[in-house]
C-alpha cells in the first residue's frame, strides 16, 4: 500500500509539472516585424511592428501600415494564451478610436463554425477622455485549409467579420476599427485568411509577397489546428 501511495504521489507530481498544451498565435507582434502585400495592380502595403507602447494602461505593440493613399496605427496585444486583441488604432488623417474592453481579433485556438464577439465602449481618443459610445464587433471562422500566396503556401484559417464602420471624428470618412480610412477601394467585410506564427497571409486582393521577424516563426498544420481545438 505505501508503494502505491508513493506511486500516486509521483504522478500527481508529474502532471502538475507536465507543461500545458501550447497555444497557437495568429499574429506575431514583436517589434520588428514586417509584412509585404501586394494587390495584383502594382500596389504594394508594408506593415511594420514599430515599437510598444500604453493604451488604458496595457502594454500593446505598435503595427504601422503603409498604403497607396493612407497611413494608419494600430495597437495590439497577446493573451497569456496567445488570443489577439485590437486596443485602439489612428490614421494620420485625423480619425483616432481607442477600445475598453479592446476587441478580440482572434482566439487563440480556432476552428470552423466558431463564432466570437465583443462589445466595446469606443473613445474618440487614445484615452478614456472623449467617449463616443458601444459598438459590437462579432467575427467568425468560416473555413481553413492551405492559401497560396506570392509568399508562399500557407495553413490558414479565414476569418470574416461583422464590423461596424465608424463615423469619422474630425473628418469626413469613414473607417474602420483598424484605423483604416474606407472608401477608394478600402473596404472591410473581405475574408481574412490567418496563418499561425505569421499573421495575415491574404485580405480581399492583398496577398503576403514577404513577411519577417526577430526570430523564425513556424505555421502549425491545419491539423494541428483542429487538434488543439476541442
Amino acid at each position: 500500500m505505501r508503494h502505491l501511495s508513493r506511486l500516486f504521489l509521483v504522478l500527481s507530481l508529474a502532471a502538475l509539472a507536465a507543461p500545458a498544451p501550447a497555444q497557437i498565435a495568429y499574429q506575431p507582434l514583436a517589434p520588428g516585424c514586417a509584412w509585404t502585400y501586394t494587390d495584383g495592380a502594382g500596389h504594394e502595403r508594408v506593415i511594420e511592428a514599430v515599437g510598444t507602447a500604453v493604451i488604458q494602461g496595457e502594454a500593446v505593440v505598435e503595427l504601422v501600415w503603409t498604403e497607396p493613399d493612407q497611413v494608419y496605427h494600430n495597437f495590439w496585444s497577446l493573451g497569456s494564451t496567445g488570443a489577439v486583441y485590437l486596443h485602439a488604432a489612428f490614421n494620420e488623417d485625423g480619425f483616432v478610436a481607442s477600445y475598453s474592453p479592446p476587441i478580440l481579433w482572434l482566439p487563440a485556438v480556432t476552428a470552423t463554425d466558431r463564432c466570437w464577439s465583443t462589445v466595446t465602449r469606443i473613445y474618440w481618443s487614445l484615452d478614456d477622455s472623449v467617449p463616443w459610445g458601444v459598438e459590437t464587433f462579432a467575427y467568425c471562422i468560416v473555413g481553413g485549409g492551405v492559401t497560396t500566396v506570392p509568399a508562399g503556401d500557407f495553413e490558414t484559417v479565414a476569418v470574416e467579420g461583422s464590423l461596424p464602420p465608424l463615423p469619422a471624428f474630425l473628418g469626413e470618412a469613414a473607417h474602420d476599427a483598424s484605423g483604416r480610412r474606407l472608401g477608394g477601394g478600402s473596404r472591410q467585410g473581405d475574408t481574412n485568411a490567418y496563418a499561425a506564427g505569421v499573421g495575415l497571409v491574404k485580405e480581399g486582393a492583398w496577398e503576403l509577397t514577404n513577411y519577417g521577424g526577430p526570430t523564425p516563426s513556424g505555421a502549425a498544420g491545419w491539423g494541428e489546428v483542429k487538434a488543439l481545438y476541442r
